[in-house]
């Protein structure tokens, strides 16, 4: 028999993801020093009360925007939809394409959530640091057993050594974004995906 979860928790939860949601907007818009609190709040139905009593502070919201927003968007995006192909190497292929190469251009130049936050927050803020290697760990370990499984599976070279290409697939993925945002050019990725394309032919069986 399912237990009811309480009405006051479920409303807790949905206050502190609306919240969430909000602030993802925000920061991916204008950066996390560059938003402020009062720019969060004035996104959703709540007063600062309900937000600080969801996140004592500001780098609160940070931290838990990382854990329970960006990391499970990573696995949402980039890993679950792997499932669906036998290799691997064509399923991160074609998500690329879909997520990155057919996206709209002024979301592109955005750059990747959390990307923008290794750069910005990293090197000023040990916990934040903690949470986005947690974040780019989890990838790479999600993405690494895929890479295993078309190994075995004959899709990918027995020689190769699948945690360094899994930490290469991310840094790509990470170029892409940047580099798209850097030139200013989402063009760019037609060139990028092609070296990419060949690069998974010389590791392919």
């Amino acid at each position: 028999m399912k237990v009811p979860v309480p009405k006051k928790t479920r409303n807790l939860e949905k206050s502190r993801k609306e919240i969430l949601d909000a602030a993802f907007i925000q920061i991916f818009t204008k950066g996390f020093q560059g938003t402020s609190i009062d720019d969060i709040v004035g996104k959703t139905q709540f007063t600062k009360g309900t937000f600080y009593h969801q996140f004592p502070t500001k780098l609160d919201l940070g931290y838990a925007l990382v854990d329970e927003v960006i990391a499970p968007m990573i696995i949402d995006r980039w890993i679950v939809p792997l499932e669906k192909f036998e290799n691997p190497l064509e399923g991160i292929l074609f998500q690329l394409k879909t997520l990155i190469g057919e996206s709209d251009p002024k979301h592109l130049k955005l750059g990747c959530p959390l990307n923008n936050l290794v750069q910005e927050m990293s090197p000023i803020d040990k916990e934040f640091h903690k949470k986005l290697k947690q974040a780019l760990n989890l990838w790479i370990d999600e993405l690494e057993k895929h890479l295993l499984r078309g190994q075995k599976s004959g899709f990918i070279q027995k020689s190769i050594n699948t945690r360094q290409i899994a930490q290469f697939i991310v840094m790509a993925h990470e170029g892409f974004y940047g580099l798209i945002k850097g030139l200013d050019d989402p063009d760019i990725f037609k060139s990028l995906y092609i070296q990419l394309q060949s690069y998974f032919k010389t590791i392919e069986v």
